[in-house]
C-alpha cells in the first residue's frame, strides 16, 4: 500500500523523486512492473509477490529443521513438484488465504527456532508475535491453524522436551498476538468466542501447574492428565464465553463438522458441504503425492520420529550434543515432535475438509526434508547421505517434473464479459445509493466495481450476514412472489440480481441444487414453481425487469422514485 501511495503521489506531482531514495525505489519497482499504478495490477502483483514467500519459507524451514541445506532443497523441490496440491493462488488470487498462507511457514520457522534454542532474545520473541499477528489478521481460518500449533507445542511440553518457562512464554506471545488481532478486527466475535483463547488460557493453567506433575511418576499418565485438562477446560470456557456474549458466529463450522459424521444438514452447511472443496480428501490426492514420493518420504520420517518419541517416553532415547551423530540433541527432538504433531493435525483437517490440503501438502514437504537427516543419525556417512538425497530427488523427479511442467504450461485469463456489462450498466443507470442483493460472489463484484451498497457478501462468518444471505437466496426457492418481494424490500434492497446458471445449478452431490435445498428447508411451498425459473418466462409483479443479458437479470424491488433505464 505504501508503494502504491508513493506511485500515485509521484504521478500527481505531489512528490519529487530527487533526494529521496525510497521514492526512487518506487519508480524503479513501478518501471519493472508495468501497470503498477493501476489498482487491479498492483493488487495481483502484490499477491503473487507475497506468495513467493511461501516457497522461501518452506526452503528455510526445511533447512532449519533438518539441519542441512540438502533438507531444504528436498523440501522446496517436493513442494514445487506438488504445487497443484499446495495452493490455489494461481487460480483465484483474491482470496484471504492468499495473504495469510505465505506468512504461515515463516511464522512456523520462528516458532521452530524458539523450540530448538535454549534461550532466545527479545527480538526473536517480538518476531514471533508480529508474525502471528500478520498471519491471523487477514484470514478467518487462521485461528484454527494457531489452535493446532498451541496443541502441538502442548504435546512437546508434556513430553518435557521444552521447559515450562519456555512453554509459558510461547503461550504469552500467542496471547499478545491474539489480543492485538481482536483490537485490529474491532472486537471480532468469532475470534473472541473461538477455541483459541480458551485453549490458550487452559494451557497457561497447565503450564503454571506443571511444577506439581512430580506427584505423578508415570510419564504417560502425566500427558493424559494435562491434555485432558486442556481439552475439558477449553470446551467449558468456550461455551461459557459464547453464552455470555450471545455469539453464534462459528455455529456453522460446528454444524459442518457435525454433518461430516452424522446425517445432520441444514441450508448453511449444504452451501459448504455441497462444494467439492469441502468434501472429504479424495484418494486421487494420496496417489498424486505417492507418485512424487512426497507421501512415502513423509510417512517414513514420521515413523522414525514416532519411534524416538516412544523411546523418550520410556526413557530409552539417547540424547546428547549435536556433534554426536548417534544421539539426538534435546532441541532437535523437540522440533521433530512438534512437526510430527503439526502434521498429524493437518492430516485430520485435510481429511475432513479437502480444501485444507493447502496446509498439509507444504507441511509434508517440510517433514520429507527431514528424512535424510533422520537416516544419517542412524549411522550414514556424509557421502552416503549426499547420495541418498540425490537418489530421492531423482526418483521424485520422475513424476514431479511432469507435474511442474504441467503447472508451468497453464496459460489463461479470466474472462466474464457478461459480468463486465452488468457492472457498467449498474454504474451508468442506477443511483449511487441504490442497494443490491444477489449471490455472494456477484455482490462482492458489485461492491468492488461499482461502489454500490449491498445487502449480503461472502463474509459468511458473521451470523447476521448468514441470515441475510439465507433470505436473499429465497429467490432460488419456491416461496410466493409477494413473500420474496417483502423479504427483499424489508432488507432495504432496491434491486436484486438473479443468475440463470445458479437457478439450474446441480452440484457434485444429489440434493445439492438450490431447488432441492429449499424443498427441504421450506416444504410448505414444495409444489410451487421455482421463482428464478419463472423469471425466464416472465417477470411477475411487483418486480420489474430493468436489465438482462445471457447470464444476469436485474429486477427492481422497491417502488422508489429512482429512475433507471430498462435494457
Amino acid at each position: 500500500m505504501l508503494l502504491h501511495y508513493a506511485w500515485r503521489r509521484i504521478k500527481s506531482g505531489g512528490m519529487q523523486w530527487y533526494g529521496r531514495p525510497h521514492v526512487l525505489l518506487c519508480i524503479v519497482c513501478c518501471s519493472l512492473y508495468p501497470g503498477m499504478g493501476d489498482h487491479m495490477y498492483f493488487y495481483v502483483h502484490m499477491i503473487f509477490g507475497l506468495n513467493g514467500l511461501l516457497a522461501s519459507g518452506i526452503a528455510l524451514l526445511g533447512t532449519f529443521v533438518s539441519g542441512s541445506v540438502w533438507g531444504g532443497v528436498l523440501s522446496v523441490t517436493t513442494f514445487f513438484y506438488n504445487h497443484g496440491q499446495s495452493t490455489r493462488v494461481m487460480w483465484t488470487p483474491p482470496l484471504r488465504e492468499s495473504f495469510a498462507m505465505p506468512l504461515l511457514f515463516l511464522q512456523t520457522l520462528i516458532l521452530s527456532f524458539i523450540i530448538r534454542k535454549r534461550s532466545c532474545s527479545l527480538v526473536v520473541w517480538t518476531s514471533l508475535v508480529l508474525a502471528t499477528v500478520a498471519f491471523l489478521l487477514p484470514w478467518q481460518f487462521s485461528q484454527f491453524t494457531l489452535l493446532t500449533q498451541v496443541l502441538s507445542v502442548l504435546v512437546v511440553h508434556c513430553l518435557r522436551l521444552i521447559s515450562s518457562q519456555k512453554f509459558l512464554r510461547i503461550l504469552l506471545a500467542y496471547t499478545l498476538a491474539f489480543a492485538v488481532n481482536v483490537v485490529l478486527q474491532f472486537g471480532n466475535n468469532m475470534l473472541l468466542t473461538s477455541f483459541l483463547p480458551s485453549c490458550l488460557l487452559s494451557c497457561l493453567i497447565v503450564g503454571l501447574l506443571s511444577s506439581t506433575s512430580h506427584l505423578l511418576k508415570f510419564r504417560p499418565l502425566i500427558m493424559v492428565v494435562e491434555v485432558s485438562v486442556v481439552i475439558v477446560g477449553s470446551v467449558l470456557m468456550k461455551m461459557g464465553v459464547a453464552a455470555i456474549l450471545g455469539a453464534k458466529e462459528d455455529e456453522h463450522i460446528i454444524s459442518i463438522l457435525l454433518s461430516k459424521f452424522t446425517s445432520y444438514h441444514d441450508f448453511h452447511t449444504q452451501l459448504y458441504t455441497c462444494a467439492a472443496e469441502f468434501d472429504f480428501l479424495p484418494l486421487s490426492y494420496v496417489l498424486d503425492l505417492t507418485w512424487t514420493l512426497l507421501l512415502p518420504m513423509s510417512v517414513v520420517s514420521m515413523a522414525i520420529i514416532t519411534v524416538r518419541v516412544v523411546k523418550h517416553i520410556f526413557g530409552k532415547e539417547e540424547t546428547g550434543h549435536s556433534d554426536d551423530v548417534m544421539a539426538t540433541p534435546p532441541g532437535d527432538l523437540a522440533v521433530q515432535v512438534y512437526h510430527l504433531m503439526q502434521t498429524v493435525a493437518y492430516v485430520v483437517m485435510a481429511t475432513l475438509i479437502m480444501r485444507l490440503k493447502l496446509f498439509l501438502s507444504p507441511q509434508l514437504a517440510v517433514v520429507a526434508g527431514l528424512l535424510p537427516s533422520l537416516l544419517r543419525a542412524s549411522g550414514l556417512s556424509r557421502s552416503q547421505y549426499k547420495w541418498m538425497v540425490a537418489g530421492l530427488l531423482v526418483c521424485s523427479s520422475l513424476k514431479g517434473w511432469h507435474n511442474f511442467h504441467l503447472q508451468h504450461s497453464v496459460i489463461g485469463e479470466y474472462n466474464n464479459p457478461e459480468g463486465e456489462q452488468l457492472a457498467l450498466w449498474i454504474r451508468d443507470h442506477t443511483p449511487e445509493t441504490a442497494v443490491f442483493a444477489g449471490t455472494m460472489p456477484t455482490m462482492a463484484t458489485v461492491l468492488l466495481t461499482t461502489g454500490r451498497p449491498i445487502v449480503n457478501h461472502p463474509h459468511y462468518e458473521t451470523a447476521s450476514l448468514r441470515n441475510r444471505t439465507y433470505h436473499v437466496y429465497s429467490i432460488f426457492g419456491r416461496k410466493p412472489v409477494k413473500e420474496i418481494h417483502s423479504i427483499l424490500h424489508g432488507m432495504g434492497a432496491d434491486y436484486v440480481i438473479s443468475e440463470d446458471g445458479w437457478c439450474h445449478k446441480h452440484r457434485s452431490k444429489p440434493g445439492c441444487s438450490f431447488s432441492e435445498m429449499w424443498d427441504e428447508e421450506d416444504p410448505v411451498n414444495k409444489e410451487r414453481p421455482v421463482f428464478c425459473a419463472v423469471l425466464q418466462t416472465h417477470t411477475p409483479s411487483p418486480f420489474q425487469l430493468v436489465y438482462h443479458n445471457p447470464v444476469y437479470r436485474v429486477l427492481r424491488v422497491a417502488n422508489g422514485n429512482d429512475k433507471s433505464d430498462s435494457h
